[in-house]
């Protein structure tokens, strides 16, 4: 132990007899272990932090696999088929939220809430019960059963102030009463986030859609893979039993909910740690060359230490020391960095891209990773200088001047080899950046179908028995929208079931004369005015009218998408259209098409899609559209759409201010989210560059200098003999250049080979884009000519008289 005290009091020594060097090594450590630090505190959140549920690894995601849709989803008979037969787990609960939301009153003004439907097991699936009253039993879960709620703490505490004696009472949910019977513990989370949770009541008529979500929790000791195969055998009982249920490849699906909960952030984010893991290496080649040029210039001192009897791994102990020693402050310099940029990340994250539950921290695992980090890279940084230099010929470095250490040849070859090496890991971080970039800039330069400009969306939940019928539902769609065109400022007003680029809603359809379709397309309820708001061109026959009511014919328009697919051999206009199945299903003919519109992202083709006028809907449909979706409501302005926003809820209040209106923002906003992960892809695969290309130019600076400090004899013997300054610069730049080159060459070559990890986020541009490559290797070669030529030029001004006195 006093040795390796010893050991550190010497090496802090030495680090401080250097303040330069230190600081710079400090910095760049800093930059590369924070920036790992802060991505892998992500990282953590939403990949290896277990779930805040009692042995979150027996909770299981069930949902119908190899469909071609959400595995994670199933309909009603099938999951009441699965909770008959199964015997792997100890509880099975469905679970569906219920539009964006619920109003609630009961307290203080109605409130629209997040709600959930779940089944009576959805609570003890999770292992969590009510700090207060109860969860819901089984009659409460039955068609005919008693309407109840439980409601989340959050809302317990904002909304009823607290209060213990909410148990038993009665609160208006979409304008039903129900009653109160729990309280869930501080801080339970779910996702989808609900501040309301209502029984499910499954309608047991046969509804086979994959509308829910499904959870179970293993019993103990069965294993997961056990699970899959019985619930795969249950799947195909239920096969046997109903064949026309079940698609041919369909089976069922089991997999950890945690594991299917980050599915598709799992990827990213793992290639965005490796991204970042180029930054550290890069500051580590970085603190290497300043390690070596550190211990060469000891040579002399650690010569006399071998010569008084030190053996040479007592001098590579010392040496590496002082390494771990310069890791640790970069780590803990690194660490406060990580704090920050934690903050950073956390409000760039896009809304929905990285589903995680409870927030960014920096717990045990991220301060053992900086740690970890911080030891690994002392060691990366410090084991190659430490050996060259332990190793060196005493009686050589005994030999040599005291006041300047001399390098060897393999010295210079491991700091040339960092150099390239650099060169390679910065230019492969900056093409997978201008990649991103290219990416971006083709999004924003799509175009979809609409116009965004001047455009404001609310949601209202017009539920309850107001609204229980289509012509009470169309005459608040009339009343609402008239005031709303009153408004000054306001050209045009219309209401759909969702919006572009926003939640989906799918219905099947056949048409006259055609053989019968298993496919859906998109569908919406509209009003008149929905594609004179959006500016939607009508391309054939006409949009809807205010007179397209119930009391007339009724009517469909259908998109480009719709007609080339389904309609390419007919005229459109005319054509009968079936939408829905069975007895129930809806009878339209179409009389118009219209533009198509982005509505999955703009990355992608505009899908088919069905449009009818809300007011044609029967009151069934209206219901359980509102249920998915609740009802989103546009308004044209000649301005700014969110200065009226005040006006706006002034408006619908007087119309009925039991619905408050929710999710006010601008179409534009929208649209500017639907690009948002591509943004945060950039921002961060930028910011990993920027650092790369930063640290790189310091180190090929550093090496450059370096040199220059070495050869000043020699130079300036050059000079004093009748050398041109030119020469001497064009020979410094050559000498530089030669390894930067090389390190673009490696990079390019690395990149068309890594790269191609990136093909599922690029749009409009290929992982081996020649523009791309060539115009980041133009960046890249100049800066690093710039942090050649600096010193290079230094190494001309140098008085040859000066320097030879000073040899």
């Amino acid at each position: 132990m006093e040795t390796i005290l010893h050991d550190l009091r010497y090496g802090a020594r030495m680090l401080l007899k250097s303040p330069g060097l230190t600081v710079v090594a400090v910095l760049s450590l800093a930059l590369g272990i924070g920036a790992n630090v802060a991505l892998f505190s992500v990282v953590n959140a939403v990949l290896l932090r277990p779930l805040p549920y009692p042995q979150p690894e027996r909770l299981m995601q069930l949902g119908q696999s190899g469909t071609g849709g959400d595995d994670g989803s199933v309909g009603e008979p099938k999951f009441l088929f699965w909770h008959e037969n199964q015997q792997a787990f100890e509880a099975l609960a469905l679970y569906q939220s219920i539009g964006s939301g619920v109003n609630l009153a009961g307290g203080n003004e109605a409130e629209f809430v997040p709600a959930l439907k779940v089944s009576q097991d959805f609570f003890r699936v999770l292992g969590v019960a009510p700090q207060l009253g109860r969860s819901f039993v089984n009659a409460e879960d039955q068609p005919s059963g008693t309407p109840v709620a439980v409601l989340s703490e959050s809302l317990w505490r904002r909304r009823f102030g607290g209060s213990a004696d909410l148990i038993g009472r009665t609160v208006l949910i979409d304008s039903v009463p129900h009653t109160v019977i729990g309280v869930l513990p501080r801080g339970f989370q779910f996702l989808p986030e609900s501040d309301v949770y209502v029984p499910l009541r499954p309608s047991l008529k046969g509804d086979s859609d994959p509308n829910y979500g499904a959870l179970g929790r293993l019993k103990i000791g069965v294993t997961p893979a056990q699970a899959k195969a019985e619930m795969q055998l249950v799947g195909e009982k239920y096969r046997a039993q109903f064949p026309r249920r079940m698609q041919p490849n369909e089976t069922v699906g089991v997999e950890p909910w945690q594991q299917a909960m980050t599915a598709d952030a799992r990827g990213l984010l793992w290639l965005l740690l490796g991204a970042v893991g180029f930054v550290l290496l890069i500051a580590c080649a970085n603190v290497a060359n300043l390690q070596l040029t550190r211990a060469t210039a000891r040579q002399r001192e650690l010569a006399v230490r071998q010569a008084l009897g030190a053996g040479w791994s007592r001098v590579l102990r010392q040496l590496l020391t002082e390494s771990l020693l310069l890791a640790l402050c970069g780590g803990a310099a690194g660490l406060l960095l990580a704090v920050w940029g934690v903050d950073w990340l956390a409000a760039r994250v896009p809304e929905g891209r990285l589903a995680y539950l409870g927030g960014i921290t920096l717990d045990w695992r991220v301060l053992l990773f900086a740690l970890a980090a911080a030891v690994t890279t002392g060691l990366l940084f410090g084991l190659a200088p430490a050996w060259q230099v332990s190793r060196v010929d005493v009686n050589q470095a005994l030999k040599d001047g005291a006041n300047r250490g001399m390098a060897s040849a393999s010295q210079g070859r491991l700091r040339a080899a960092l150099v390239v090496a650099e060169v390679a890991l910065s230019l492969l971080l900056l093409v997978g950046a201008g990649l991103t970039s290219r990416t971006f800039v083709n999004l924003r330069e799509v175009k979809p179908g609409f116009d965004a400009h001047n455009v404001l969306t609310f949601q209202l939940s017009p539920n309850g028995a107001n609204y229980d019928t289509t012509a009470k539902t169309a005459a608040f769609y009339d009343r609402a929208l008239e005031r709303l065109r009153a408004l000054p400022g306001v050209e045009s007003a219309a209401v759909t079931s969702n919006l572009p680029l926003s939640a989906q809603f799918r219905m099947p359809f056949a048409i006259a004369g055609q053989p019968a379709r298993r496919e859906s397309v998109q569908f919406r309820l509209i009003s008149a005015d929905y594609f004179n708001v959006l500016r939607v061109p009508v391309r054939q026959g006409r949009a809807f009218a205010a007179t397209d009511d119930t009391g007339t014919e009724h009517v469909a328009v259908v998109n480009e998408a719709f007609a080339r697919k389904f309609l390419a051999n007919v005229e459109p206009l005319g054509q009968p259209l079936q939408i829905g199945r069975g007895p129930n299903a809806l009878q339209h003919r179409i009389v118009g098409v219209v533009g198509d519109t982005k509505h999955f992202g703009l990355n992608e083709a505009a899908p088919p899609m069905m449009f009818i006028p809300a007011a044609q809907a029967p009151a069934d449909l209206t219901l359980m559209m509102r249920k998915f979706l609740s009802v989103k409501f546009m308004v044209r302005t000649t301005g700014d759409p969110l200065a009226l926003s005040a006006a706006v809820q002034q408006q619908l209040r007087e119309v009925d201010a039991a619905l408050p209106v929710t999710a006010l923002r601008s179409l534009e906003e929208i649209v500017d989210r639907s690009v948002a992960g591509e943004r945060f892809n950039l921002a961060l695969l930028g910011l990993f560059a920027l650092l790369g290309m930063a640290l790189a130019a310091v180190g090929i600076y550093g090496v450059m200098s370096y040199n220059v400090a070495q050869r000043t004899p020699e130079l300036s013997l050059r000079l004093a003999l009748g050398a041109q300054p030119g020469a001497l610069l064009r020979l410094m730049l050559g000498q530089g250049m030669k390894l930067v080159l090389l390190g673009v060459a490696l990079g390019v070559a690395a990149a068309l080979a890594l790269t191609r990890v990136l093909k599922a986020m690029l749009f409009g541009v290929s992982a081996t884009d020649p523009l791309t490559f060539a115009l980041i290797a133009l960046l890249l070669t100049g800066v690093a000519f710039l942090a050649c030529w600096l010193p290079a030029r230094r190494a001309t001004a140098v008085d040859p008289l000066v320097a030879l006195r000073s040899e």
